[in-house]
């Protein structure tokens, strides 16, 4: 079992003070100290401990060829022991194909600020574009406002300069069109 220190001086918190319902003083500095330990934090660690083949009726581990294979990869066959055995959501799986299957899934999300950054910026240079991706930058920059980034967190800057550029955007197409209107006498004149 792990042991919790105190934040101030390093000493080690006794178990007998966790999880109480008021802090209660470090034995080393006297400072008051909380400690909340979760229940999982209790239980031994239980490792995993590959077993060696015994007899030649057994099958090996494909990278460990003197341990007992426990499971065969559910991806490429490979017989695997219990250290290389990853039990994940799609079954038994090496640490290859592990690799090709999972991590591909942290470089797939889309960076929708980006998107809506871009249609906001992008078609500035052709005049007429804006009226079509001006609406579009607004639609990802609400829909997707609280949908997670990459594995890195980012912050929300281009969303919220999204948004500035779009309402930049309306003010001048509405001034334009005013500008239009006045230029060919369409306005009701007073």
């Amino acid at each position: 079992m792990g042991y919790v220190v105190c934040g101030a001086c390093s000493a080690r918190i006794p178990p007998n003070s966790w999880n109480r319902e008021f802090p209660l003083p470090c034995p080393m500095c006297s400072r008051d100290v909380a400690v909340t330990v979760f229940p999982v934090a209790l239980t031994p660690l239980k490792g995993a401990l590959a077993e060696r083949v015994v007899s030649g009726e057994e099958a090996g581990c494909y990278n460990h060829a003197l341990n007992r294979a426990i499971a065969a990869c559910d991806e490429c066959g490979r017989f695997l022991c219990a250290l290389c055995d990853i039990d994940a959501a799609a079954g038994h799986l090496c640490p290859a194909c592990f690799e090709r299957k999972e991590a591909p899934a942290l470089h797939e999300r889309v960076n929708y600020d980006s998107i809506a950054l871009a249609l906001v910026t992008l078609p500035m240079a052709l005049c007429w574009l804006p009226v079509i991706t001006t609406p579009a930058a607004l639609f990802f920059a609400f829909k997707f406002w609280n949908t997670p980034s990459l594995v890195f967190p980012r912050g929300k800057w281009r969303l919220w300069l999204t948004l500035a550029i779009a309402l930049l955007q309306f003010i001048a197409a509405g001034a334009f069109a005013l500008f239009l209107a006045k230029g060919t006498g369409s306005l009701p004149r007073e």
